[in-house]
């Protein structure tokens, strides 16, 4: 009799504990985990190495600085296409240097990519020259100085669903050539998927920003 009396009480314990645990076991917090993919990355740190450097082509005459956490390079391949990303450029057209940013400012968006290139289009006239930077219809374009000479500031853009690339464009003649720069901003088309927001103008215009102060610290050589 007492051997019974002690399995009830026991199996009447264990049921209160399961009874009391049932619920901790079945209650959720009402949402799914994030998949890392599409969680906020923090903000970007910003990168001081490589340092800010100067820039020189001996050839040509033109000096401008390299930003803090930007690379630089004399051959084309090595971190973009020069001739997809500068579509009007000519086929005698030689790319003296690219300066691309080594980092996102703007994880959470549809940033890519920063170039600064710095090419010389031999024996162009001033008509073809400035031809150059207005390829995009209604080729309409504006004047910029640029280390005390006057440069065509003109644009070009592709891209299938969105915009994929804009490239400010800026020719001058100078010493018999075409001298040209480029300030190429590269995004991807975001979307539910990918886990990030379309580039804003505001984050637009700070990348546009730090391609201004490389334009103003280009310097030609005086002959």
């Amino acid at each position: 009799m007492k051997s019974r009396l002690i399995i009830s009480y026991t199996t009447a314990a264990l049921l209160t504990v399961l009874a009391a645990g049932a619920p901790a076991q079945t209650k959720s917090s009402g949402s799914e985990p994030v998949p890392p993919l599409l969680r906020p990355k923090p903000p970007a740190i910003e990168p001081t190495m490589p340092p800010a450097h100067p820039f020189h082509d001996s050839r040509y005459g033109v000096t401008f600085t390299v930003p803090a956490a930007w690379d630089i390079t004399r051959k084309d391949a090595e971190v973009s296409t020069f001739n997809l990303d500068a579509r009007s450029i000519a086929r005698t057209t030689q790319l003296r240097a690219v300066a691309s940013i080594d980092f996102n400012p703007h994880p959470n968006s549809t940033f890519s990519g920063a170039l600064f290139y710095f090419s010389v289009t031999p024996h162009l006239t001033p008509a073809e020259c400035s031809a150059q930077a207005t390829v995009k219809e209604p080729r309409t374009a504006s004047t910029a100085q640029i280390g005390g000479l006057s440069f065509t500031h003109g644009y070009d853009e592709h891209g299938g669903i969105c915009t994929e690339s804009r490239d400010e464009i800026y020719t001058t003649p100078h010493n018999n050539s075409c001298y040209r720069f480029d300030a190429v901003i590269n995004t991807f088309c975001g979307g539910d998927v990918s886990g990030v927001q379309d580039i804003t103008p505001h984050e637009l215009d700070a990348v546009r920003m730090r391609m201004q102060k490389i334009l103003d610290s280009v310097h030609f050589d005086t002959n």
